[in-house]
């Protein structure tokens, strides 16, 4: 790890200002086009690019503090263990705590945590300056989505460390913390009024990350006008295809919680669902979601989606770490994560044991997934494969 690094993200953090953050050329003349219910400010958009939006500082933020945990290969994670010396484990123990990318949130504290907060009032005053007649809705979709992760970002982040975060949530997106072009919004404005209202698209509920585990990955770049479509399906494929998302037993299907929230994306209910499910899921879980009498709405995982798992200081005396933080140190995407600067900014000695462990497993399972698929493409019929139970209270009888 370079000391350049560690300034280059702190930088990114406190020097944040609009003209760096968001560039930004206006235009003279916009085409309007509105849907009804969307707020009157946000409703009118450009049929063609008449100003240039873009996130580049937000994109290196990400890039330093998301630790990528790659695709689910449909196992149910072992339970954790106790360290050496310890009766108990502090640490999220739900069959899909190898799934979803993390933040790594003991990077914003102090100064940090002011920076993105100015990062995210920022954001709020862009549409004041420039009003969203004169963007696309391209446009005006990746920077909700933007503001969305920020915010969420930001409000975790002063809280953290938490741990279970489903109240935590539930309150903040009913709140009325931002405010945009003279219109004070909540999380659930954005996402139900604006984003649901304009789009009318079951992939935007991809692009909001809602902190814990057991939602839509939270991406290492930031959403643009010229990506968003493909990251959000992307999140779309990686989601379905995940026990966070979609998982069997027997047959029946079961399903995140999360699409209860969203269910009027999908005007013809359950079977307009079941054919989104169809559409991005693998082979074998599309033959199954297709043929389900049901879908059960019950898959939960509501823990923190943190690198630390919120215990970013238990280190144990009666653990070494030294042999573990190396051979992490040696995997490819530990080494991406670190050269970021993130990873240096708590320090290598205070990095808890729990934490190498489950970069260790995720490294076995990119191991194991790239096997399987390399086998698979000589492979016949496939076998069934391990059901997951689920977290918590939603193991199905």
């Amino acid at each position: 790890m370079e000391v350049e690094d560690k300034s280059r993200l702190q930088a990114a953090l406190r020097g944040l200002a609009v003209s760096s953050v968001i560039g930004i050329a206006v235009a003279l003349i916009a085409m309007p086009s509105a849907r009804a219910g969307v707020p009157e400010p946000f409703a009118a958009h450009a049929e063609q690019e008449q100003v240039d939006i873009t996130y580049d500082d937000l994109s290196y933020i990400l890039r330093s503090t998301v630790f990528d945990a790659g695709r689910s290969d449909r196992k149910a994670a072992p339970r954790p263990k106790p360290e050496a010396g310890r009766l108990i484990v502090k640490v999220n123990t739900s069959s899909t705590r190898l799934e979803g990318n993390r933040l790594y949130f003991p990077a914003f504290e102090g100064n940090n945590l002011k920076a993105l907060f100015q990062l995210r009032r920022e954001l709020e005053a862009l549409p004041g300056a420039v009003p969203m007649a004169e963007w696309t809705k391209r446009q005006q979709l990746a920077y909700w989505l933007n503001l969305y992760n920020v915010t969420v970002m930001s409000e975790l982040a002063e809280r953290y460390p938490e741990q279970e975060i489903r109240k935590v949530m539930a309150k903040l997106r009913k709140q009325k913390i931002l405010r945009v072009a003279g219109r004070k919004l909540s999380l659930d404005d954005i996402r139900y009024d604006i984003l649901f209202e304009k789009w009318q698209d079951p992939l935007v509920m991809y692009g909001l990350w809602q902190g814990y585990v057991g939602g839509p990955n939270i991406r290492r770049e930031a959403y643009t006008a010229e990506n968003v479509y493909e990251l959000l399906a992307d999140n779309a494929a990686e989601f379905i295809n995940s026990n966070r998302g979609t998982r069997l037993k027997g047959d029946q299907v079961y399903i995140s919680s999360y699409y209860a929230e969203n269910l009027m994306l999908f005007p013809d209910g359950e079977e307009g669902l079941k054919r989104h499910l169809v559409e991005f899921a693998d082979p074998y879980y599309a033959s199954h979601v297709h043929n389900a009498a049901e879908l059960s709405m019950t898959t939960d995982d509501y823990y923190i989606a943190d690198l630390f798992e919120g215990v970013p200081n238990d280190v144990n005396p009666n653990a070494s770490n030294s042999a573990a933080l190396q051979t992490a140190m040696g995997g490819p995407e530990w080494s991406d994560f670190a050269s970021s600067g993130a990873a240096a900014a708590a320090g290598w000695g205070k990095v808890p044991p729990h934490v190498l462990k489950y970069i260790g497993e995720i490294r076995k399972k990119k191991s194991s997934r790239k096997a399987n698929v390399e086998v698979e493409e000589y492979a016949g019929e496939p076998e069934e494969p391990e059901e997951a139970e689920a977290p918590g209270g939603d193991t199905p009888n």
